[in-house]
């Protein structure tokens, strides 16, 4: 038997014994899994499952995770990627609070098509007709003249290619379900975190201590009851009650970092409750987004508000939540969304971007907005 084969049966062995792993071990088995064929792939993860993970374990498997990424500098960043699998079948708020944020800040936006729900992230971004980045150097490009990039998860992973098809094949959530928001390759120092779970907000809140650069981050579940069935969202609930845990990373050596957990509802907001309306494709849902950003007064506005607030908040450029609502709904009604994304979409329309020389002419695309 390898040194590896010994160290792979051992965790096994514990993780089979209902014993959890740390953070060391979880980050070691990672690497173990990337090596492994599809069968043991998946008894490890079934194993895992079973056992219920932990917040070392995630925190293990997410600094791995970038650590094998294809990684890139964009500067501080802010993310609004959600775990997804909530099933609920929403418009994609993620997104539109992405955009939202990116008219004050970067956002390096990190996402993948959808496997749970009728528009993710990626899917409606190309549904408003802006293009996904290809290469490090698109992404980087598009950062530095929009404040804004799109980072597909499947172009970032590579080393995922083996597990990805045994996660997707296991008819259960597995760990990777979760790691998603914490996988971002450009390190983000802001974050607000959707989860799919209320269980799952304390422990993807105390995984982020052991990754690199996060200084801020909501991690975020909203719940409620509807038609007699309890659903869960990875948003803020329009339509109820939602858990925040705040993390805020403490440089002062000698005190800890900061978690603070607590219920919020659209009144906390300054918003009445509003209704959740199915989207039925990543089409519809661009088209709703781009309705809320043209000054379309209806429900979707307030869930995207509610969310862009918290988003808001998260990177700093709002004190407080209703502080939050105010900026976004200037942002909105002013309609430099809509220029953002335009802005995108003329820039993604100049030639590929990699082979682009002419600088000059998108700088003045972009400086259009100005005039």
């Amino acid at each position: 038997m390898t040194e590896i084969e010994i160290i792979s049966k051992e965790f096994m062995n514990k993780i089979l014994e209902k014993n959890d792993l740390t953070f060391e071990e979880a980050y070691k088995l990672f690497g173990i899994l990337l090596d492994e064929n599809e069968i043991k792939i998946g008894a490890y993860l079934t194993a895992l499952q079973m056992k219920g993970i932990t917040s070392e374990e995630i925190a293990g498997f997410a600094k791995a995770m970038r650590d094998n990424a294809i990684t890139m500098n964009l500067g501080n960043v802010v993310d609004t990627c959600g775990t997804g699998g909530d099933g609920s079948k929403t418009i994609n708020v993620s997104t539109a609070v992405s955009l939202i944020l990116s008219c004050f800040t970067k956002v390096a936006k990190h996402g993948n098509v959808s496997i749970t729900s009728k528009s993710g992230s990626a899917n409606v971004y190309e549904a408003l007709n802006c293009k996904i980045p290809e290469t490090v150097e698109e992404a980087e490009f598009l950062m530095e003249k929009t404040n804004f990039t799109f980072l597909h998860a499947q172009k970032y992973h590579p080393a995922l290619k083996k597990i990805m098809p045994v996660r997707n094949e296991l008819k259960f959530k597995t760990i990777f379900n979760v790691l998603g928001p914490l996988a971002n390759p450009a390190s983000p120092k802001y974050q607000i975190i959707g989860v799919n779970s209320i269980a799952l907000c304390d422990k993807v809140a105390k995984a982020l201590p052991n990754l690199q650069n996060v200084e801020r981050a909501l991690v975020v579940n909203g719940y409620g009851k509807s038609c007699g069935k309890n659903y869960t969202l990875d948003e803020l609930n329009p339509n109820g009650n939602s858990k925040i845990v705040e993390y805020n990373k403490i440089t002062n050596k000698n005190f800890e970092d900061e978690f603070k957990s607590y219920i919020v509802n659209p009144k906390d907001f300054g918003l009445e409750n509003s209704k959740i309306i199915p989207c039925n494709s990543p089409e519809e849902s661009a088209k709703r987004l781009k309705n809320v950003f043209s000054g379309k007064i209806n429900e979707d506005r307030n869930f995207i508000l509610m969310n862009a607030s918290a988003g808001l908040y998260a990177c700093k450029i709002a004190s407080n939540f209703l502080e939050g609502i105010e900026i976004a709904k200037e942002v909105i009604d002013s309609r430099l969304v809509l220029k953002k994304i335009e802005e995108i979409q003329k820039i993604n329309k100049i030639n590929k971007i990699n082979k682009l020389n002419k600088h000059d002419e998108i700088d003045e695309i972009v400086n259009q907005r100005g005039e």
